[in-house]
């Protein structure tokens, strides 16, 4: 048994942890949401891997279609694939879930991020924004690389 001493200072280190590591657990989304939003994820980014820039856009959540105009959009990925060429390997390192996304209104959003290397940028990172929508489908609302 603990000395009732020992007690509290049990309790607050349990409330310390649990202030520290709380938010990260529910930041992980459920599996089924994890499938469904790595399902949507992978065919949007193999339309990028492709070149079909017009038919990625025409899939995306309706907050990216208000956000970039599909002009704006092939024009930008063109540009970015010119210079760093197609894609070599790309490895999925993290996935997050949150109920707020910058600039957006509130839902349910998982962040994808990857390390990934194309033929001229051999060190990239992507991240891939995915929200749930009215229809409850996940589609893609941002595409970052760096």
């Amino acid at each position: 048994m603990i000395p009732k001493r020992y007690g509290i200072h049990i309790v607050l280190i349990l409330a310390c942890l649990a202030i520290i590591f709380g938010p990260r657990i529910h930041q992980k989304p459920d599996s089924e949401k994890g499938e469904e939003a790595t399902a949507a994820a992978a065919q949007f980014l193999d339309l990028l891997d492709a070149g079909e820039y017009e038919r990625s856009w025409q899939i995306s959540a309706s907050l990216m279609k208000e956000k970039v105009t599909q002009e704006e959009w092939v024009d930008k990925l063109t540009r970015i694939r010119s210079i760093s060429g197609p894609l070599l390997e790309r490895t999925q390192k993290r996935m997050s879930f949150n109920t707020a996304a910058k600039d957006s209104p509130e839902g349910e959003y998982i962040l994808m991020f990857f390390d990934s290397s194309f033929e001229v940028q051999k060190s990239a990172k992507e991240q891939v924004t995915l929200m749930l929508e009215e229809d409850n489908v996940w589609r893609v609302a941002g595409y970052f690389v760096k």
